[in-house]
């Protein structure tokens, strides 16, 4: 995969990690008040993890899931990239 291509999914992994923050967020605020949006703008973990919490109960754990699942490519993926580059140099 070229160069580009990867930075392309990579701001792809991003956008649609962000959405799914967006969407947390506003449930968050909606739920316990502005403060708490504010505190999760300011710390996305709180967020993360009240939406798992709470997912069953928002009936919100396909959005929790597909986060966790964009999440972990958005991290994987580079160290797969990184790693596919090295294995094609070979050291004479």
């Amino acid at each position: 995969m070229s160069a580009l291509g990867a930075t392309i999914l990579e701001v792809v992994f991003a956008l649609l990690s962000a959405a799914c923050f967006i969407y947390v967020l506003f449930k968050l605020g909606q739920e316990k008040g502005g403060g708490h949006a504010l505190l999760g703008f300011l710390f996305p973990v709180y967020p993360y993890l009240w939406g798992w919490v709470n997912g069953r109960r928002l009936e919100m754990l396909d959005i929790m899931g597909f986060w966790t699942v964009i999440t972990l490519f958005s991290v994987a993926f580079p160290a797969l990239m990184a790693s596919a580059s090295l294995s094609a140099y070979t050291l004479p």
